[in-house]
């Protein structure tokens, strides 16, 4: 199944019952990790995919495919793009060949009320049927929330949780099961949560997401104290360079979808950590850079995208990718 996505980018030559069938294997891969993964490095870690399945053939044509090196996702595999079905198997075959060196999180488009309304849905209603949309949505349940990568580093898909104050808590989470665990305690805020500019701010309400809480510089500084952090890596926005750091470099957000929803202005990035926590990033690049020509064009798109986390844009605007290209930024943890 892996040769053929990677040569034609799709799975029409395989029947519903061969899907069923890696759902179920997945499934029992995912099923024994804990909420809180422990992953070795160097490892190579990505943020939102929202189905670019050409993206993610992009990197690995780069980088290298599994098991050459390790990978952590940091979800967001789903909606929005048109090929969040193959991208999302694309994973998961890997993950059952390669389990110790592809590591899986779980972001909030792997919740059924998200992927219902912003593109999963219709896809596997359109290629297959909503029977195995609601099968994916019991493999989803089983993905992992956060990942410890080291002893220096946590990442997760949307940010830090407001209420933890130890280790202990992350030790002890457990994987939502329903709709309604995903939008409380620990969960909603590791999927859901935003980082802002506000340098005195600890948690407030997350009144443009209308769900969970944005952090501030103090509370990432307070809660890296407690857990003796050196970094957090996180995904859920998209950023102009793919990548973008707050906080004096104690905080990144990583997203490696380019041309995310029709924009032409943003890369995406995916970001590597040595055996000794240096970091360094793979970019790819959009047909559309900032100059002084199309400066106005971009900042418009730039204030277009914050309704993108509200309403859903038409998921097949994707497009073709061109540039791939390494940034020569690296900075140690």
């Amino acid at each position: 199944m892996i040769d053929n996505i990677l040569t034609w980018k799709n799975l029409e030559a395989f029947s519903d019952r061969k899907i069923y069938l890696i759902l179920e294997k997945i499934e029992s891969v995912l099923s024994p990790l804990p909420g809180m993964l422990q992953v070795s490095h160097p490892v190579t870690i990505f943020g939102d995919l929202h189905g670019q399945l050409d993206a993610l053939v992009r990197y690995f044509d780069s980088i290298g495919y599994p098991p050459k090196v390790q990978y952590l996702f940091l979800g967001d595999y789903v909606d929005r793009g048109a090929k969040s079905f193959e991208t999302v198997m694309l994973l998961f075959c890997y993950k059952i060949r390669y389990p110790s060196m592809i590591h899986l999180l779980r972001g909030n488009h792997e919740c059924m009320k998200m992927n219902r309304l912003y593109g999963f849905h219709a896809e596997l209603k359109h290629k297959r049927d909503t029977t195995m949309w609601r099968r994916f949505q019991d493999v989803f349940n089983q993905l992992s929330m956060c990942a410890r990568v080291g002893e220096r580093i946590l990442c997760m898909h949307g940010g830090i949780p407001q209420h933890c104050t130890s280790w202990d808590a992350f030790h002890r989470l457990k994987k939502p099961k329903t709709p309604k665990t995903c939008d409380e305690g620990l969960p909603v805020d590791l999927m859901w949560a935003d980082p802002t500019q506000d340098k005195t701010s600890t948690f407030a309400l997350n009144t443009q997401r209308a769900i969970s809480v944005i952090f501030g510089e103090k509370a990432v500084t307070e809660f890296m104290n407690r857990l003796g952090l050196s970094l957090i890596v996180r995904a859920h926005e998209v950023s102009q360079l793919g990548f973008n750091f707050m906080f004096k470099n104690r905080l990144v957000t990583v997203f490696s979808a380019p041309y995310y929803c029709g924009n032409e202005t943003n890369c995406g990035a995916v970001m590597h950590v040595t055996p000794k926590y240096q970091i360094s990033f793979t970019v790819l690049r959009p047909r559309m850079l900032p100059n002084a020509e199309n400066a106005e064009t971009v900042r418009q798109m730039e204030q277009n995208y914050k309704s993108f986390t509200a309403v859903s844009p038409d998921p097949n605007r994707g497009r073709h990718l061109e540039n791939l290209t390494k940034t020569g930024k690296t900075s140690k943890v």
